[in-house]
């Protein structure tokens, strides 16, 4: 359980972490290292190798290495004690990595069908890699294989709704306007607009109305 908390608190930090790939151009194909690990984190191996360009969405590629016997086996091994297969994407300098990871027992189910989606921020820099497994379009679905059946997405940042600050200025605009020029409707009822008339003079009836008993009965 330790362990696991301690993979689970790394990949959480890796994914934080930001590909310095600025000295590239925005066309420029990027192309990473993909490792993965079959214990849990405590070693890792090549995989292949993913090639993608970072101004556009849409799908990268993938080379890929065979999966071994005593690879898959590995992979058993992690589903039989219900733990995580682990991968990691790292940067041509290596300086940089980001970390993923997915059930094992999923991915063997799926016949070693995946996604990974790469995220790519507003300037085309690697923010985070996801692991997905496709379990409902594997072809081979609970068969051994001794290769993945893997799908690069690209996924750019997409921005979020933007106040229409224009309309608004307009508006008050108008409103200032009508306010200076006197023409200002006001939509009130009778009450709100007069309510500091009525109500003196409701009181002063109903004072009025309490006290002409007593006075008659005094006389």
């Amino acid at each position: 359980m330790k362990l696991l908390l301690t993979v689970i608190s790394t990949i959480a930090a890796c994914a934080a972490a930001d590909f310095d790939m600025d000295s590239h151009g925005a066309d420029t194909e990027v192309r990473l290292r993909l490792q993965h690990s079959l214990d849990m984190g405590k070693t890792w191996e090549h995989r292949g190798i993913v090639a993608l360009t970072r101004s556009k969405s849409g799908n990268g590629a993938v080379n890929q290495d065979a999966l071994g016997s005593d690879a898959y086996d590995s992979m058993k091994k992690l589903c039989d004690n219900n733990q995580f297969y682990l991968i990691k994407l790292i940067s041509e300098s290596g300086t940089d990595e980001l970390q993923s990871y997915g059930s094992a027992c999923s991915l063997l189910e799926s016949g070693l069908a995946e996604t990974l989606t790469v995220l790519l921020d507003w300037r085309g820099n690697i923010v985070a890699v996801n692991l997905a497994v496709r379990s409902q379009e594997a072809p081979f679905k609970g068969r051994k294989r001794d290769q993945f059946n893997t799908k690069v997405v690209i996924q750019n940042m997409e921005n979020g709704p933007a106040p229409d600050t224009a309309a608004f200025i307009q508006k008050m605009d108008e409103e200032k306007a009508r306010k200076i020029s006197g023409d200002v409707k006001d939509n009130r009822s009778f009450f709100a607009k007069y309510w500091m008339y009525i109500v003196p003079v409701c009181l002063f009836m109903a004072i009025n109305s309490a006290a002409g008993p007593e006075a008659g009965g005094g006389r």
